[in-house]
């Protein structure tokens, strides 16, 4: 291992701490661990696993699609793919709406929209405070955001991806996508698609006064 003079490296003021606890001594600094994917620190991928077991053993013992989908707040062509697949196997990831839906029908979404935000360099906001949807057809008209300035910036060609949305004091904001949004709005569109994360408290109010309400699965107006 190839050693270097602290001076040339740290702060001067960082190096005087150091010199108070190790001075004239050689040490060793670690590698910060490095970062657990959304869900692994919290067991998300073995909670996936388990519900979808038990999504299966009660399709097996008689329960249909729609009732499971329900039951779930699944599409049905989600609870299709858990229990007619052997496993769940991640789709090819794109940054496009195709892709996005995808990963949604196959019960992931929150793969797709964990890849997609670390590509913009952000983070998934904290699990356990927020629900993450299914990919939804979204009414553009429910986003709040004042989009007057950065219509302005619009990006040069249309994105073919979804917007990620967050809910919390019951409004919609855009948490990923804002000058995107701005194009959207500009060029007169009504909806796109769209990830919500949901406040884990006000997850009932938005399941009776939306979640039921926007469209899932692919459409004709999403090619």
């Amino acid at each position: 291992m190839k050693y270097e003079n602290a001076r040339d490296i740290l702060p001067a003021g960082l190096l005087e701490e150091v010199q108070k606890y190790a001075e004239g001594k050689a040490i060793y600094i670690p590698k910060r661990e490095k970062t657990k994917g959304w869900g692994e620190a919290s067991g998300y991928r073995e909670k996936l696993n388990k519900r979808n077991a038990v999504i299966r053993s009660r399709y097996a013992a008689g329960a249909g699609v729609m009732e499971l989908a329900e039951a779930y707040y699944l599409s049905p062509e989600s609870v299709k793919k858990i229990v007619y697949g052997k496993k769940i196997s991640l789709p090819e990831y794109s940054p496009s709406i195709c892709s996005a839906g995808q990963y949604s029908d196959a019960g992931i979404g929150e793969e797709w929209v964990r890849i997609y935000l670390e590509s913009q360099g952000m983070e998934m906001p904290d699990e356990s405070e927020f629900f993450l949807s299914e990919l939804v057809r979204m009414p553009l008209r429910l986003i709040e955001d004042d989009t007057d300035t950065l219509a302005r910036e619009q990006p040069d060609a249309y994105t073919d991806v979804p917007l990620i949305i967050k809910f919390e004091g019951h409004r919609f904001r855009c948490f990923c996508g804002a000058r995107y949004l701005a194009f959207l709005k500009n060029a007169k569109k009504n909806a796109h698609r769209a990830f919500i994360f949901v406040s884990n408290k006000e997850y009932n109010y938005y399941l009776n006064n939306f979640g039921k309400q926007f469209q899932r699965g692919r459409t004709e107006n999403d090619q």
